[in-house]
């Protein structure tokens, strides 16, 4: 009885998560077929989820400073956006990158004057430093995949992990029986692991015949395989980070702001790590 109700409640909340899919996804899909507004999708991504994190890590932290470790999270990635569009059109000579490096100095700078606490000081540096690279740094390698292999391109990077998710956690629903990870998420499953790779892969190779309609495709059935297992393995080890993050800080979800899905952070911890394995994937593998 207890099992029939547990799969119950697993069925409703596949639907709900199903259903806040098919709302939110053609708002994102369309968002990446213009650089201005993949910047402005990735720059709200990055704030949600900043704010998130922050929450969660710098507790005893005034609100307002993690406000305004959020808005710079977010505003370093747009400023980020528009100097590497400006630095591929051979505009500017300095390393966008250098763009990061800037945001850290600066915060560091005023959180020294405003919060006079060795300690604090330490966990906002640390705390930031680390949204800056994963969060923020991570996600804005969409912009790379865009500038180098086109809008398409990066909507396949998107929708690649989605796909991956729905699979994992549908195979995993329904013949899902040998722990994946237990100790950091006990409903992940091997089958689920598995399940979801098949269905990117297919996923993939149907994308790439629909684009080789209009002469766009890049990645052969062979190279899938690669690009399958890649974005199963990282999208495993995403979320599995942010499961570890959250039991550290006694969380179920990092938010509510999704329904179905909890919070930003848990509905992009993969893609995080995605973005930028999928873009070097496509140097080291020259697509």
């Amino acid at each position: 009885m207890r099992e029939v109700a547990i799969l119950a409640v697993n069925k409703k909340n596949l639907f709900i998560r199903t259903l806040s899919g098919f709302i939110l996804g053609p708002v994102v899909v369309f968002s990446v077929f213009t650089f201005p507004t993949t910047i402005g999708l990735v720059t709200t991504i990055v704030l949600l989820t900043a704010m998130e994190y922050f929450e969660m890590t710098l507790d005893n932290i005034d609100h307002k400073i993690k406000i305004f470790l959020s808005l710079m999270a977010a505003f370093t990635s747009a400023v980020y956006g528009f100097t590497l569009r400006t630095y591929y059109a051979g505009l500017i000579f300095f390393d966008p990158i250098t763009i990061y490096v800037m945001s850290i100095v600066i915060v560091a700078l005023i959180s020294l004057f405003i919060l006079k606490d060795n300690i604090k000081y330490k966990n906002v540096i640390t705390s930031y430093t680390y949204a800056l690279m994963a969060i923020s740094l991570f996600l804005s390698y969409f912009y790379h995949i865009i500038l180098n292999y086109g809008f398409t391109t990066g909507l396949l990077a998107l929708t690649s992990v989605w796909v991956y998710d729905i699979g994992a956690y549908f195979v995993g629903l329904n013949i899902g029986k040998h722990k994946l990870a237990p100790v950091y998420s006990p409903k992940k499953s091997i089958e689920g692991f598995i399940g979801g790779i098949i269905f990117t892969y297919v996923y993939i190779i149907i994308f790439e015949y629909i684009r080789e309609i209009f002469d766009l495709n890049m990645i052969d059935p062979l190279r899938a395989i690669i690009f399958a297992i890649a974005i199963g393995i990282v999208d495993t080890v995403g979320d599995l980070t942010e499961s570890a993050l959250k039991r550290t800080y006694n969380l179920k979800d990092s938010g509510e702001i999704l329904p179905g899905h909890g919070g930003m952070y848990d509905r992009i911890d993969g893609v995080l790590y995605l973005a930028p394995t999928f873009y070097f994937l496509m140097k080291i593998l020259r697509v």
